[in-house]
């Protein structure tokens, strides 16, 4: 059963452990650690079994730490968040949404960046109008000259059928200008939907960060090199800014994350073999 249908607004589960852990600056085993002593806050679990918190679960969090900063112990700020509690001064009672601090990963349960973008035409438009009516799954191309995007791309459209038969929009998008996006991406990858952001801006919104040279000239970026190659894919004219690295999120109709990937270096994507079912499994498809 999906706990998250029970709940809604504040209250409503959906960031797991890694994520909480993210946001408020406390590590998983001290999370645990006061859940079981103090019984703050008080995740659901998932199907499962994973715990799953809400904005309200972050904001406590939040407020516990802040009292443990200015030298109150954990035991005595959890003694008086209860009691605030109970007289009906909740100090965490705000209903604005978590936001994840800046440069910092995005993971699933958080709010995914409305950003502006442009169509494979040169259109803008902005992606909640996508996702507001189709959960979706969006592919960050470093540029559409890459040639690991490249085989990316050709892995990827072979899973597009799985991905649409779920109603899960499929969507590519690069650094650069249509020009050089739309002839790429309807060769490799037809059937998914092809965006395009002449600048960096919509890498940096999701996290995604330039990368070291040796994630962008290692070892493992060569034999990737190698990898890319033997699939019969080839380097194409750089677009954009080649240092960026890659990734790939899948967003649902609410504009919350549910799966993340960044690319470890410039030759690295998700294991097609893998991808859809994990993108199944954090939307609760199946």
């Amino acid at each position: 059963m999906d706990i998250s249908n029970n709940f809604s607004g504040a209250h409503r589960p959906h960031f797991n452990v890694k994520a909480v852990a993210n946001l408020v600056g406390v590590a998983p085993v001290t999370l645990r650690a006061w859940e079981r002593r103090y019984g703050l806050p008080t995740p659901q679990r998932g199907a499962q079994g994973y715990r799953l918190y809400s904005d309200y679960d972050v904001r406590t969090l939040r407020w516990l730490k802040a009292r443990t900063a200015d030298g109150m112990s954990i035991s005595r700020a959890a003694e008086h968040l209860m009691h605030l509690r109970r007289t009906g001064a909740d100090p965490v009672a705000d209903a604005a949404p978590v936001e994840r601090a800046d440069g910092t990963l995005l993971l699933p349960g958080m709010a995914a960046p409305n950003i502006m973008v442009r169509s494979s035409h040169g259109e803008p438009l902005e992606l909640a109008s996508l996702w507001s009516t189709s959960n979706i799954v969006i592919n960050f191309m470093r540029h559409f000259g890459c040639i690991f995007c490249r085989e990316w791309l050709y892995k990827f459209e072979r899973c597009v059928p799985a991905l649409r038969a779920d109603n899960i929009l499929p969507l590519v998008l690069g650094i650069g200008d249509a020009e050089h996006a739309l002839p790429v991406a309807t060769q490799l990858a037809p059937s998914a939907v092809c965006l395009v952001s002449p600048e960096t801006t919509a890498h940096t919104a999701y996290g995604i960060t330039r990368g070291s040279l040796m994630q962008l000239a290692g070892p493992s970026v060569i034999s990737s090199v190698v990898r890319a190659a033997r699939s019969g894919q080839m380097q194409g004219q750089t677009t954009g800014d080649y240092t960026m690295l890659g990734g790939v999120f899948a967003v649902d109709m609410s504009g919350v994350v549910r799966y993340a990937f960044y690319g470890s270096h410039a030759g690295d994507h998700p294991e097609p073999d893998t991808f859809v079912a994990s993108v199944r499994s954090a939307f609760r498809i199946g």
